[in-house]
């Protein structure tokens, strides 16, 4: 699943919604015995609570709202709901990884946001500093995707002849499944955002990985059509930045060793659960 990244377009000079007026409420107090109605200023400072209130979990419902949707397709679409619920918890994990890197790094994100049969996105208030922030921003989301799977696999084993053990071989393998083709070394996905920590000519690579498999489904997949147009757009992109900003690509090369080797690491990883799980996958979704 491709995780897609865009930049938080809220202004900086936004209202600061929830904090009232800028004078005190004053009630109009009536000598009757009437009930007192509800000042104008008194509504309006109601109102830009619940509404500051509503903008401060957007994020939080927008996440709960897309994992629903995307929950229900997949459902739909493997004709099992425990396994369409199951494959989106993974999705939900690949992309926490994401999360946590960047918290740690202090990057400024939101909350992940699922498109259903495409994947994901957060938002970012600011760039990484350089590419090497960009790599471990990246490589979270494989790496705890493929602990996720990994997890998934140790439960089948558990109880290989069960309900669950059938729906946790099934979700194994579809969790190394779409974490190795999260690492095709082309951005928008992880792999390019990882790989061009040593290289930019990765994506020159990625690209051609990912047209060579648009031409073996015979053009048919939209996802890989999306990709390679995306793909496109974003090597020509990389090739331009590194022109126009040379320091945001200067790295040790100690790093570069580092990232190289933790990438080939998930491949390896992520190739071996696959060989070890594409017999688990229940005829029900195959």
């Amino acid at each position: 699943m491709a995780d897609i990244y865009r930049k938080n377009a809220d202004s900086e000079h936004a209202a600061d919604y929830g904090y009232g007026t800028n004078r005190p409420v004053q009630a109009d107090i009536s000598s009757s015995n009437a009930p007192n109605k509800p000042s104008r200023s008194g509504l309006a400072t109601g109102a830009l609570a619940l509404l500051g209130l509503l903008l401060k979990f957007k994020g939080l419902a927008l996440t709960f709202a897309s994992t629903f949707v995307s929950a229900v397709l997949w459902a739909q679409y493997f004709g099992w709901w425990a396994f369409g619920i199951g494959f989106v918890l993974l999705i939900l994990i690949h992309e926490t990884g994401h999360l946590v890197v960047a918290r740690a790094l202090r990057l400024p994100v939101g909350l992940p946001v699922l498109i259903p049969f495409l994947g994901a996105f957060v938002t970012m208030n600011q760039r990484p500093k350089t590419v090497a922030e960009e790599a471990q921003m990246a490589v979270g989301g494989p790496v705890l995707g493929t602990i996720a799977s990994g997890a998934c696999y140790l439960g089948y084993l558990a109880a290989p002849t069960t309900y669950w053990g059938s729906l946790l071989g099934g979700l194994a393998y579809f969790g190394f499944l779409i974490n190795l083709f999260n690492l095709v070394p082309v951005t928008p996905l992880d792999g390019g955002r990882v790989m061009s920590v040593v290289s930019k000519w990765f994506n020159v690579a990625g690209l051609a990985i990912a047209a060579g498999l648009l031409v073996l489904t015979g053009f048919r997949n939209p996802v890989l059509i999306l990709l390679v147009i995306v793909g496109a757009f974003s090597t020509w992109q990389r090739f331009r930045s590194t022109a126009l900003s040379p320091e945001y690509y200067q790295v040790p090369a100690s790093t570069k060793w580092m990232v190289g080797g933790l990438y080939l690491g998930l491949l390896l990883t992520l190739a071996l659960g696959i060989e070890y799980t594409h017999s688990l996958l229940p005829a029900r979704v195959g």
